[in-house]
């Protein structure tokens, strides 16, 4: 098979076994890799009573049909299982070197079962496949683990946890290289609970394509465009940081536990105010010309930032900073290192002690209780609370399980604060500004997820994705068609672009990789010569996958929910006045299962998956439709 390596990787931990099998290729010719691979894996692996901290719960990890090629930006991997925090779908994707790696040295898939009875690692080289001992590596952090492990296996890539995912930290990460994160949902937490610190890969294989002179003629002329795309150029400039002006100008900036989305210190935080303070150089991902990742560096000294880590991204600036009234550049760099050595999401970390800071502004929660005065930008508090969740202490324990659960943990009424959509803190995008992101916040597997669905800031403008059908320019606040919005954006995102899988930033509208190009590239690397429709209808089978995977956990319409803080109106600024009801919601969702083919609690219909080719999931729907 061209663009795969035609391979499974399996490794069962507790009985120290390593076995290869072939990949269904049945299966990756509908589900393309990636995410939808995994998932269709993960859903014979796995039933709606799997622990998800169990042995008995997988961990795979899974590079798409672009990585190890020679595809621009293709070379991103999944790590997936169910989520210790949602109960629900797991997944985080990330950028790197490592799906490249995985690629090279022959496999598509990694699925990790069992739980060793010690520390381990898992080593893939071309000398074989090996577990070997970490117990000299427990209890580092993932700078120091990853590092050594670098020089031990020859400059192998190595994905591993801290001491966050070693202690079932509930959104603990999986981070690549010490600079790239596998950020949501708890996937550090699953390694954590196999005793799996790392695994290190070194390719040495070459992955074969269906159409090399077409496929490198393609590259040459798509990375000029690249180079010479005025968005692309503002990316590279200034990394994700080049959100924060647009969302500061329009007023939804999550500020103060997205109390209100206007931040008084925002020029600090701007994409030129973290320019200027903290840029110290920049690094990319295989076969990127974009090289949007930050190297930071402290000038007042006041904190210890090493530059031989990654800066912080957007959503990271804006949770330990904003979110949490925090306007200071290097303590903001500061907080994210700490928590990419201990290995948690930053997203999930900002908002679990912004919820604290504010129960205790209301008086629901005591110094005492948390062992500190959780002051809204007290940096030193801050990173005291990262260090209590990390290591599970204290109040830090109670956080470590995440907002849903320290909400009810705490009463009082703190569900009208806490930022959360089917237990997964929500990402730092207010959605009373763009409607669209705050439908998909609802309706995605793993909850309030900002990478599922392409932004309404892309579609203020005519034929921003004629690919899609969208030619008519629509304003982020404007509640008509967004509903398709989503559902064509979590297709072509959450479905094709995770899959294949492709960074998503040269993706949106206005840069050069549209959905037709992504198409004729896959082409070429895996020769299927897949019309557009096939290459869709793919997209949307991964997610209605996702869907019926959840609905198996029992997620019915009732958790298609967002946080009750979106209900209230923004106060002030460019988006005063605008909310997302729970009445809104309900039409929204109305129209958005209807454009699904789902009935109204939010499961697909057979006749929607007898479209899609998931007739193997009927049972899913019936025992729906009788409950």
């Amino acid at each position: 098979m061209y663009g795969y390596c035609g391979k499974v990787l399996r490794v069962n931990l507790s009985k120290g076994t390593i076995g290869e099998e072939p990949l269904n290729e049945e299966w990756a010719r509908k589900y393309i890799g990636g995410r939808g691979l995994a998932l269709r894996y993960l859903w014979d692996m796995v039933s709606a009573e799997t622990a998800p901290l169990s042995p008995e719960s997988p961990l795979i990890i899974a590079a798409g049909p672009f990585a190890g090629t020679p595809v621009l930006t293709g070379s991103r991997f999944v790590v997936m299982a169910k989520s210790p925090l949602t109960g629900l779908l797991g997944d985080a994707e990330s950028g790197g070197f490592f799906g490249h790696e995985l690629k090279c040295a022959g496999y598509d898939l990694i699925i990790v079962e069992g739980k060793a009875t010690s520390p381990v690692y898992l080593s893939i080289s071309e000398a074989g496949v090996k577990i070997k001992d970490a117990t000299g590596l427990w209890g580092q952090s993932t700078y120091d683990s990853q590092k050594a492990l670098r020089e031990q296996e020859g400059g192998a890539r190595v994905i591993g946890i801290g001491q966050a995912g070693e202690n079932l930290v509930a959104y603990a990460s999986v981070i690549h290289d010490m600079i790239y994160a596998c950020g949501r949902a708890g996937m550090g937490a699953v390694m954590g609970s196999k005793n799996l610190k790392a695994v290190a890969v070194k390719g040495w294989q070459t992955v074969p394509v269906a159409e090399p002179d077409a496929l490198k003629a393609e590259m040459k002329t798509l990375s000029n465009e690249i180079r010479e795309n005025t968005s692309c150029q503002i990316l590279g400039k200034y990394g994700t940081w080049n959100g924060l002006s647009g969302l500061i100008n329009n007023g939804i900036l999550p500020t103060k536990n997205c109390q209100t989305g206007v931040f008084a210190q925002a020029d600090n935080i701007t994409s030129d105010g973290m320019l200027n303070a903290v840029f110290a150089d920049r690094r990319t991902c295989y076969a990127c010309p974009i090289r949007c990742r930050r190297v930071v560096q402290g000038k007042k000294g006041e904190y210890p930032i090493s530059r031989e880590y990654a800066g912080p991204q957007y959503e990271s600036v804006a949770a330990l900073g904003p979110l949490l009234l925090n306007g200071d550049q290097e303590a903001i760099c500061y907080l994210n290192q700490l928590c990419d050595a201990y290995g948690m999401d930053t997203i999930s970390v900002g908002v679990c002690i912004a919820f604290t800071m504010e129960s205790y502004e209301r008086g629901v929660l005591s110094a005492e209780t948390v062992g500190l005065e959780p002051r809204w930008g007290d940096v030193p508090a801050i990173a005291k609370l990262i260090e209590m969740i990390a290591r599970r202490q204290g109040w830090g324990d109670v956080l470590a399980h995440g907002v849903r659960y320290t909400s009810q943990h705490l009463g009082h009424g703190s569900a009208a604060w806490s930022l959360e959509v089917k237990g997964l803190e929500m990402a730092m995008h207010d959605p009373r500004g763009k409607k669209s992101v705050g439908l998909s916040y609802a309706t995605c597997h793993r909850g309030a997820d900002h990478m599922e669905s392409i932004h309404d800031e892309g579609f203020q403008r005519d034929d921003a994705m004629p690919d899609l059908g969208f030619t008519q320019a629509m304003d982020r606040r404007q509640l008509e068609g967004k509903p398709r919005l989503a559902v064509k954006g979590q297709d072509y995102w959450g479905g094709i672009a995770d899959s294949i899988a492709v960074c998503k930033f040269p993706t949106v509208p206005g840069r050069p990789f549209n959905p037709r190009r992504l198409l004729k590239v896959f082409n070429y690397v895996t020769g299927w010569n897949w019309s557009f429709e096939e290459f869709l209808l793919a997209g949307e089978r991964v997610f209605n996958l996702g869907r019926l995977f959840i609905v198996r956990e029992g997620a019915r319409r009732k958790d298609d929910t967002l946080p009750p803080r979106l209900a209230e109106p923004m106060p002030e600024g460019p988006t005063a006045g605008e909310s997302i009801s729970p009445e809104v919601l309900s039409q929204l969702l109305d129209e958005y299962y209807d454009i699904r083919g789902w009935d109204r609690d939010g499961v697909p219909t057979l006749a929607t998956i007898h479209r899609l080719g998931l007739e193997d999931m009927e049972a899913v729907v019936e025992e729906a439709n009788v409950g």
